[in-house]
């Protein structure tokens, strides 16, 4: 399972529509408005990197969505840093 979090940054006044749009998509985990830099941050999780891609493609073609940046989880070993 690849696991990713999209920071987004909408048109002024529409982060609840597209936090409702989100919450209607099956790769999405966890969605939330926030303050600061971007508007909505969310988690999503896929079987590759290549479908996170498509879904990352999936939310950057929402109507009000200005820009995303994705942090994609990098798998570590087991001992602590």
């Amino acid at each position: 399972m690849v696991k990713a979090v999209v920071l987004i940054r909408c048109r002024a006044g529409t982060y609840k529509e597209v936090v409702r749009k989100l919450r209607e998509m099956e790769n999405v985990k966890l969605v939330f408005s926030s303050l600061g830099a971007y508007d909505v941050v969310s988690k999503i999780e896929a079987n590759s990197l290549f479908e996170i891609g498509k879904i990352v493609r999936m939310i950057r073609s929402l109507e009000n969505v200005n820009t995303t940046e994705t942090l994609v989880e990098v798998k570590t070993d087991n001992r602590s840093v």
